[in-house]
């Protein structure tokens, strides 16, 4: 199966060349590789540790962001690397101020890994969830450098636990500790025979409730909604696909829902922002959208007024969720969902697709009555009506989602002790 790995490694790379002339992607990912290969310097050093946090993408550094940003702040003289595979990921963060250096990870060949590992030589590897490259964990075992997997999950029916991935589950061997985010993770790693693990939960959750705290204001451990018990509330669909638009506005078009719309405000931002997708949701609700740029106003403002908001830019979801009483998220009629902890940290009872059970926070918030899955629309109608007008429900499952947050954190600290030699 190695042997098959090297060659298929390489057929993958000539696959990434023959599409870059018409795949962006693929030309970012080569660019990228041929524009820094010669500039990342040596690291080593009498003066200070080298930290170095691999991350597949941008989803995988806000898991590790919680583990840079403690190790940071407790050892300010360390020199941190961070190395991103996916082009998204590094393009958003590579002038991250929490690496002394970015970079992308080369073809994980025996010779580049090699090059790599000799050149950086950290005193500290750290994976985050489940990027695994054998030649990378190889030449970091022969150098005898120290690693770690932090924030990994593990399910039965995973590659690694077929047959033919038995020869890559060996490598989770290399690592000193693998921190997990649930028992089951844990038992079964156990029944393979790995000993080296430890329960630390989610590192996303430490991320979130640290900046979602600064935010929402509690009386007596509940979430106070800027509105008021009396005035308007808003339901937001966060990181929404056409899927769950559609099911938006057949729900908005509704003749129950007209009534309850003079009650509710809808917030839509999507998970795509591009022009053609933006106007697909307009003509879902034809003359009721206003895009947030160009409203003129803030967002509290536009609340107030009877037009559907369409949030056209990125980075504006967390902040919105403060404002709402209510998420429904996006891509659960898709691959899997996106992030409902952070609507989840504001105190929001979240609904979501059927394509949740790859996602532990998911399972955990929905067991508390927090979260709610929907199959279709007749179900969403039934889930959505019951949060809406039944406002001690909606209350109390949103004060579940904040206390599953709230007891989920501290998996960085518990990681940072363990890396250190503190535990």
């Amino acid at each position: 199966m190695l042997l098959i790995y090297q060659i298929g490694i390489r057929f993958y790379y000539l696959m990434i060349v023959l599409a870059s002339p018409f795949s962006r992607r693929a030309a970012a990912w080569l660019a990228g590789r041929r524009e820094q290969a010669p500039v990342l310097p040596p690291v080593t050093g009498p003066e200070s540790r080298t930290l170095w946090m691999h991350v597949s993408s941008l989803g995988e550094f806000e898991q590790g962001r919680p583990v840079l940003e403690q190790w940071r702040a407790r050892f300010p003289h360390d020199r941190i690397l961070l190395s991103f595979f996916s082009p998204s990921g590094y393009n958003l963060r590579k002038n991250s101020p929490l690496a002394d250096q970015v970079f992308y990870l080369p073809l994980d060949t025996k010779k580049n890994m090699d090059t790599l590992v000799s050149r950086i030589r950290p005193d500290q590897f750290i994976l985050v969830k489940y990027d695994f490259w054998p030649n990378l964990l190889d030449a970091l075992n022969r150098h005898h450098i120290p690693c770690v997997l932090i924030s990994a999950r593990f399910r039965r029916e995973q590659y690694l636990f077929t047959r033919l991935g038995r020869v890559f589950l060996r490598q989770l061997r290399c690592f000193r500790w693998i921190f997990v985010q649930d028992e089951g993770s844990s038992d079964l790693l156990k029944k393979q025979g790995f000993e080296n693990t430890v329960i630390a939960g989610d590192t996303r959750v430490d991320a979130v409730m640290k900046r979602e705290l600064k935010t929402v204001r509690l009386e007596d451990g509940k979430p106070v909604r800027p509105g008021g018990e009396g005035e308007r509330k808003v339901l937001i669909g966060g990181s929404t696909w056409m899927a769950e638009e559609v099911m938006l506005a057949r729900l908005w078009k509704s003749e129950e829902f007209r009534n309850l719309g003079k009650q509710w405000r809808l917030v839509i931002a999507p998970h795509d922002i591009s022009e053609g997708h933006l106007v697909k949701i307009e003509e879902l609700f034809p003359g009721e959208t206003i895009r947030l740029s160009r409203a003129g106003i803030s967002i509290q403002e536009a609340l107030e007024g009877q037009f559907i908001i369409l949030v056209d830019s990125i980075g504006q979801l967390s902040s919105l969720y403060s404002l709402a009483d209510l998420a429904f998220i996006g891509g659960g009629f898709g691959k899997g969902i996106h992030n409902i902890l952070e609507p989840a940290a504001f105190g929001l009872p979240v609904l979501f697709g059927p394509h949740w059970t790859k996602f532990g926070e998911a399972a955990s918030l929905i067991d508390l009555g927090a979260a709610f899955p929907v199959s279709d629309y007749e179900n969403f109608v039934l889930r959505i009506k019951k949060l809406c007008f039944d406002s001690e429900f909606r209350a109390e499952s949103g004060l579940l989602a904040v206390s599953y947050m709230k007891s989920q954190m501290g998996s960085s600290d518990l990681i940072i002790r363990y890396l250190s030699g503190k535990w």
